[in-house]
């Protein structure tokens, strides 16, 4: 079981000031990173992902990228080697990138904390005012009016062992299967639909306009960037 580690804000950001202060900065970062670990998942029901044999990844990047931790949207921590586990919903961090991927830890959860891995931005939003149930999202567009979120969801599927000498063992596969909210400016969360036939129906109030512009734009609501353009166009509207 994971351990359940809580700090208030106050002494989340008084910690880092006072290592900044005490010690040199390389030495301050890797001790403040150190005081806001959390175990990460290795085990998922009965899935072991240390040992588990699989094509795919849990990662959204397979490999630690330097990035950045916010507090209330201020820098604390810059150059971190991060990962996003996307199938426990975890970001991994290490020290420094000379520490073994093993001996990495999961960042503590609180919608107070964002994260940037490379050029991509995540948030953590709670689940009905709780961290338990809550989950990371990118942040793909911050319009002035409504938001653009990107879930990262992983399907796994599990491996299959031979069942004739003609066959082979089939390892595992994870896949991913991403999900768009359009985020209201109360707050709400829209699931944007993947099929074209019902895609326009997230854009409360403007649906015809959406379709409209879709079709005559020739837009792919599949394509990521498309999906990007249309809300961005939903704002002007």
């Amino acid at each position: 079981m994971k351990k359940l580690l809580f700090f208030s804000v106050f002494s989340f950001a008084l910690l880092y000031n006072c290592l900044q202060a005490q010690q040199p900065p390389a030495q301050a970062h890797v001790a403040y990173l150190q005081q806001f670990k959390f175990d990460k998942t290795t085990r998922y029901e009965d899935i072991n992902l240390e040992t588990l044999n699989y094509t795919g990844s849990p990662y959204v990047n397979p490999s630690f990228l330097a990035g950045g931790i916010y507090h209330n949207n201020r820098l604390i921590a810059d150059d971190v080697p991060l990962r996003y586990n996307a199938f426990v919903d975890e970001m991994e961090f290490k020290p420094t990138f000379e520490t073994p991927d093993s001996e990495s830890s999961a960042l503590m959860k609180s919608p107070e904390v964002d994260v940037r891995i490379g050029s991509k931005v995540f948030v953590f939003v709670p689940y009905q005012g709780g961290v338990e149930k809550g989950g990371y999202f990118e942040v793909l567009l911050s319009g002035e009016r409504h938001d653009l979120f990107k879930k990262y969801n992983k399907r796994f599927t599990p491996e299959q062992k031979a069942t004739t000498s003609m066959t082979r063992d089939v390892p595992a596969k994870f896949t991913e299967n991403p999900v768009y909210f359009l985020v209201l400016h109360d707050g709400r969360f829209v699931e944007i639909s993947s099929r074209k036939r019902n895609f326009h129906n997230a854009f409360i109030g403007k649906e015809r306009e959406i379709a409209h512009y879709i079709k005559e734009n020739k837009l792919d609501v599949r394509n990521e960037s498309h999906v990007i353009q249309i809300v961005d166009h939903y704002n002007s509207l």
